[in-house]
């Protein structure tokens, strides 16, 4: 299996002095992740190990895992970037599911999720608004409120700083272009 076939579910940090690695994982595969036993290590293009969990532990919001195979801190410290990916097949579902969900702020509608992206950090949401822009919305927990599964609506928290950013605001619960310049 090459690396095109898979996919980024987040990043491998460091290892510690017991053999833990530090996970970073994308907010829409932590439950996946939850249940994953075995997964690639892509360190390049040409250069995937598949690999086996054998350990887990939650340390606040920080995840770690240790691996039951030898070498992968070694095989780290040669690359830059070390990603978590698992194969194309089992994340089709979970994708496409984000699409055509109603995006709200506060008590607004901001608008529908019309496509999402990765642009090599995270997901990104595109969000067609009502006022026939796209509003993009990086798909991180800073943004996202938590979210029960199987729901319609997409909850966002944090965005009036975005919003400005994008010359938009909220008035009186409706999204309204504005021009401030500060």
């Amino acid at each position: 299996m090459t690396a095109p076939h898979l996919i980024g579910i987040g990043r491998l940090g460091g290892q510690d002095s017991e053999d833990w690695h530090h996970v970073m994982i994308r907010p829409e595969y932590n439950e996946v992740f939850r249940h994953l036993v075995d997964l690639y290590l892509i360190f390049e293009e040409n250069r995937v190990f598949y690999v086996t969990i054998s350990d887990r532990k939650q340390i606040g919001k920080k995840t770690f895992v240790r691996f039951a195979e030898e070498g992968i801190a070694e095989e780290r410290k040669l690359h830059r970037e070390t990603i978590l990916a698992i194969a194309d097949e089992n994340t089709d579902e979970q994708e496409d599911s984000l699409e055509g969900l109603d995006v709200v702020f506060g008590d607004s509608l901001l608008g529908c999720v019309v496509d999402v992206f990765y642009n090599g950090a995270q997901d990104v949401l595109v969000i067609a608004t009502a006022l026939d822009t796209e509003l993009l919305v990086p798909y991180v927990e800073h943004y996202l409120a938590p979210r029960e599964a199987g729901s319609d609506v997409i909850f966002l928290r944090n965005m009036e700083d975005l919003l400005r950013a994008n010359g938009l605001a909220l008035e009186a619960n409706v999204l309204v272009p504005c021009d401030d310049e500060n």
